[in-house]
């Protein structure tokens, strides 16, 4: 089985925010030893979350992760990439579509919140 992974994003009229996500995506894929990273915007930018599935698929995934680089579990958690993702399964049978957490609550990204105080204080 060949695993394809997807950033999500929300998404932004500014485009430098496209780019933050390619490199995330960029550093996901150096990290993780996934051969399949794509980036998808779930507004406002190409590609959107359908586009970045065929991309997969196209690219050989027969198994797909998707990674919300979302805080909390809005409305586009709960909704909005569920409804995305139940037509995407009817276009790709054999596809395993897996919907990972948010970025919610982690020490981790508190540690960043830190040093970006420090970097002004």
């Amino acid at each position: 089985m060949k695993t394809g992974i997807i950033i999500l994003g929300h998404g932004s009229k500014a485009p430098q925010a496209l780019e933050l996500l390619r490199i995330y995506g960029d550093m996901v894929k150096s990290q993780s030893g996934y051969e399949i990273v794509e980036i998808a915007s779930l507004q406002f930018n190409k590609p959107d979350l359908p586009e970045a599935i065929h991309q997969a698929v196209s690219a050989g995934a027969d198994r797909i992760i998707i990674v919300p680089f979302f805080l909390y579990k809005g409305v586009h958690m709960q909704e909005d990439i569920p409804k995305v993702l139940s037509r995407e399964q009817e276009k790709y049978p054999g596809l395993e579509i897996v919907l990972a957490n948010h970025l919610g609550t982690d020490r981790r990204l508190v540690e960043i919140v830190i040093d970006r105080i420090e970097e002004v204080s």
